[in-house]
Order: structure tokens, then C-alpha cells, then sequence
């Protein structure tokens, strides 16, 4: 088996191998734990004492353009549901995480826009031009998106896609993302913070939805680590790491910072873990998990 091992620098989520043992069979096997972050390095190299290792062949799901898990590059985000393997983590699952792909349609020299949103690029060079398509990785930051790596696509590619956080609609009543509105589906069934994927097709600076998803992951899991920013609190409290699906609630809004990267844990929707043995999990191994 063509193994590899891939390193997520901060983003490495980790529990218990005892942990997994006890998040027993909801259906007929081990629940994973979700891993949600920026490729750093590839390699048999340890970062804060864990790894994760997996099949090159792995298809990646999501990917843009397709590929397996021996593609994958630094830059790249990706969610992965790993179990433990001896002193180590296997990869179960991995999907590529891109918060945009679709045309551009403004070039900046810091920045981009793709689907009427920001992308924000730095100094990074770049031959890009208005109408070129871009498969976008990076971390939701307010509005807009902090790019760890984007690509050119080829001009035959046609189906856009926008996944982050949903927070509110416009004044048509559209779900908007960032700031990319959602066409032809109302989306009615949306709970404020979900984490939600679509394809469509790109009109403007919208996308006509052909398909809408909400989650992180196609596999349950029981414990979830990701690096992202805080989102503004709502009116009644409400804020998540953007891009995670995961929320909590604040009486005090102004103590929520949406300028500093934050690596946070959840289960079952909620930012923060409480009760045994997820804070077992975070004692004894450390983890940076923050509420």
C-alpha cells in the first residue's frame, strides 16, 4: 500500500486512541475525528508529536481539479476524518476544502474577486486575468477569504462552487456567503452558522445553485479541530469559526475577536467540548482547544 504521511501543521486534531474506542459504532464501526486545516508539509515528519498517514490512491472528494491523496500539496485545505493507527492517525476520508472556484472578475495587487468575494492574495505572484477560473484554498475571514493557494482552471471549466458559513440573507432574501449571493434555492431549512457547500452555475457576481450541501464531512465524527477566524457575534449572541459549522453563544461580543487566527474544537454542532471524555482529550494530550 502506497503510504504517505501528511502533516497539518497547527490544524492537527487529535484524541485518544481511547477516545475512538469509546465513540463506539453509531454504525457498525469507529467514529472518526475530524481534522480541518492547511496542508504545511508533507512527509515523515512529526509536528506536535502526531501524524497522519494515508493511502496515496485515496481519492480526495471535492478536489478541484480531481486527484488523490498523493496530489495533495502545502497550501491546500483539506477536512479529513482520521482513526487511530498505533502511535499514529489514518486518514479515513479527505475532502479538499475550497471556499471558491469560479471566474474572476477583478484583479487587485493584493487581492481578487471571485463571485462578487474577496480573495485576499498578498504579494503572491500571479498571471491572472479577468474571466480566468480559480480553484481557491485559504480560511474564511469576515467577508472575505484569506488564500493559502489558488490555481488557474481550465477555460472549459463551467460549475462554480462557494463553501462557508451561512449568517444572513440579503434584502431579496437570498442566503449569502461571504459576499456572494445564492440563487434559484431558497434554502429554507438553513440554521444560522451552518457550514454550506454549493455548485452552480455563475451569474455576476451570484451563483444560480444547482446543488446545495451543508457540513464538513460525509462521515460522522466525534471530536472536530479547525483554524479559522471568529465570525462577528449575531444580535443574539451567536458566533462561530467560520467555515466550521460549529457555534456558541456570547454575552460578551465585544471579547470576540475576528482579526486573530483561533484553532477551536467542537462536537455535534457546538463550538467548545464539554463533559467527559472530550475534556479528558484536551488535558492529557494538550490539544489547543479553545471554547
Amino acid at each position: 500500500m502506497n503510504l504517505r504521511t501528511l502533516l497539518i501543521g497547527l490544524f492537527l486534531a487529535t484524541s485518544l486512541p481511547a477516545l475512538a474506542q469509546e465513540d463506539e459504532d453509531r454504525e457498525g464501526g469507529i467514529i472518526g475525528t475530524g481534522i480541518v486545516g492547511t496542508i504545511t508539509e508533507l512527509g515523515s515528519i512529526i509536528v506536535n508529536g502526531q501524524r497522519i498517514i494515508f493511502d496515496g490512491d485515496m481519492p480526495v472528494a471535492g478536489s478541484v481539479p480531481e486527484m488523490t491523496a498523493k496530489d495533495l500539496t502545502p497550501g491546500l485545505t483539506v477536512a479529513v476524518v482520521a482513526t487511530p493507527n498505533g502511535d499514529d492517525w489514518q486518514a479515513r476520508d479527505i475532502r479538499q476544502i475550497l471556499p471558491l472556484v469560479g471566474p474572476v472578475t477583478s484583479v487587485a495587487l493584493d487581492h481578487l474577486v471571485v463571485l462578487g468575494t474577496k480573495v485576499i492574495i498578498g504579494t503572491s505572484e500571479h498571471d491572472l486575468n479577468t474571466g480566468d477560473w480559480v480553484a481557491v484554498s485559504g480560511l474564511w475571514r469576515g467577508q472575505d477569504v484569506a488564500a493559502s493557494s489558488f490555481a488557474r482552471l481550465p477555460h472549459t471549466s463551467k460549475i462554480a462552487r462557494i463553501s462557508g458559513t451561512f449568517l444572513t440573507t440579503d434584502a431579496q432574501g437570498r442566503a449569502v456567503i461571504g459576499n456572494t449571493p445564492i440563487t434559484s434555492i431558497t434554502p429554507t431549512h438553513l440554521s444560522t452558522g451552518d457550514l454550506v457547500r454549493v455548485e452552480g452555475i455563475p451569474i455576476g457576481n451570484t451563483i444560480q445553485a444547482l446543488r446545495l450541501e451543508t457540513g464538513l464531512f460525509d462521515q460522522p465524527v466525534s471530536l472536530v479541530q479547525i483554524e479559522g477566524y471568529y465570525s462577528p457575534p449575531q444580535p443574539d449572541g451567536l458566533y462561530t469559526v467560520l467555515g466550521s459549522g460549529l457555534v456558541a453563544y456570547t454575552e460578551m461580543p465585544e471579547m470576540i475577536s475576528q482579526t486573530d487566527r483561533v484553532v477551536a474544537c467542537g462536537a455535534d454542532g457546538a463550538l467548545g467540548v464539554d463533559g467527559e471524555p472530550h475534556l479528558s482529550a484536551q488535558t492529557d494530550l494538550g490539544l489547543d482547544c479553545r471554547p
